[in-house]
């Protein structure tokens, strides 16, 4: 009898150890002409969605005639494709950002160019949870706009954006002439129409935002980057707007110092907001992860810290996302622009690199990493692309540190 049962225990401990091993990574790719990127991942009940841009090939009578189309995958938790959505018709369109609402619907924003003009307007599609029904809109105003967030507000959707007209904020000190940047905030209701006139925030020079969330005064926080530097910084910075409810700025800081910083993305804490990017160092041009926490108390006090991570090899990060409770996971390529590979690395809520939770991967060619969502079994999920001479895939990548 003792010995059966040291033969079942042996067994259950060689299982679990087997289990403890078992490996969770998924590599799936999607596309097949020329330039496919996935740009945006969300978790659903029943699998991932991914938005981006895919290539379809028309035949003409003088030849093939590349197209790129803002595209909508549904896959199941194992990466494959379920079903494929691409919109556009005869415009070039682009998915930005992805999201799930309650009843399982999906939002996707981007943009679309206009054929005659060439110029880019914001676009964003609607659709069931299974790719059906569709409806999209462009939202058409002068000059170039573009989208990078989206929010489910309860009236409706708040976009994040970026627009070159001209802006008219008080005084030339604080206006912006045409072909400079600002940041464009769209109010819509949840038929997709707009709700008030869009409002355009930033410097003099160029400002991009990259990342929208509820703040914690129940009203908006935006991060971005701007070319417009404040006493005693130089180069590119971080910026960080805060409006109320009606999108009015609040109050709007710029972050960094004599190195160039680019905003990534945007996590709200309990005490303030952590801010992602990267850090160019204008001595030696290497690139590093930058992170940085500020109050939500006062936007103008010194930022609780910021952190340079150090690495032997240059890093840009493109995502962040809370990763169980209490830490974060930041997404992105390690390398150069011409040979690269995904990266991702675990920090905790002070910026500090968790031990051991590091994870690089990759093959020939530029791998990038654009997008990453986790869950609550501890699995991360990124979607990106994969570069091999002139044609790339979108990439969907699946792992546990």
């Amino acid at each position: 009898m003792v010995k059966i049962y040291f033969l079942l225990l042996t067994t259950l401990i060689l299982f679990s150890c087997e289990r403890d091993e078992e490996d969770y990574t998924i590599f799936k790719y999607y596309g097949s002409a020329s330039e496919d990127i996935g740009f945006s991942v969300a978790i659903a009940n029943d699998g991932y969605l991914i938005c981006g841009q895919m290539t379809e090939i028309v035949k003409t009578e003088v030849g093939n005639e590349y197209l790129k189309r803002l595209a909508v995958i549904k896959t199941g938790f194992d990466g494959n494709r379920i079903w494929k959505q691409t919109f556009g018709d005869t415009l070039t369109a682009v998915g930005s950002k992805i999201i799930i609402l309650e009843d399982g619907s999906v939002v996707c924003s981007g943009y679309a160019i206009d054929p005659i003009t060439e110029e880019k307007d914001i676009y964003i599609v609607k659709m069931n949870s299974d790719g059906t029904n569709a409806d999209g809109k462009v939202y058409k105003t002068p000059g170039n706009q573009t989208s990078s967030d989206i929010l489910k507000t309860s009236q409706g959707f708040l976009v994040l954006g970026t627009t070159d007209t001209k802006s008219l904020q008080g005084t030339d000190a604080t206006g912006n002439i045409e072909g400079n940047t600002d940041i464009l905030l769209l109010r819509l209701d949840n038929s997709l129409d707009l709700t008030a006139a869009p409002i355009a925030v930033g410097y003099p020079g160029n400002d991009i935002g990259v990342s929208l969330r509820p703040d914690l005064k129940g009203g908006f926080i935006i991060a971005g980057t701007t070319d417009n530097s404040a006493s005693g910084l130089s180069g590119s910075n971080i910026f960080v707007v805060q409006t109320n409810q009606d999108c009015n700025s609040r109050q709007s800081v710029i972050l960094g110092g004599t190195d160039n910083e680019y905003a990534a993305d945007l996590e709200v804490v309990n005490d303030g907001y952590l801010i992602s990017g990267t850090v160019i160092s204008q001595a030696s041009g290497k690139e590093s992860v930058y992170v940085l926490k500020i109050s939500d108390d006062n936007l103008y006090e010194p930022p609780l810290f910021n952190i340079t991570i150090p690495s032997v090899n240059s890093r840009t990060v493109n995502a962040m996302n809370r990763f169980k409770n209490n830490y974060f996971v930041l997404a992105g390529q390690e390398g150069t622009s011409t040979t690269s590979e995904m990266f991702f690395i675990l920090i905790d809520q002070e910026g500090n690199p968790v031990e051991g939770k590091e994870y690089v991967t990759g093959g020939t060619g530029v791998q990038v990493a654009n997008d990453v969502v986790s869950d609550s079994e501890g699995n991360v999920i990124a979607v990106g692309k994969n570069t091999y001479e002139s044609n790339s895939m979108i990439t969907l990548l699946k792992f546990r540190f």
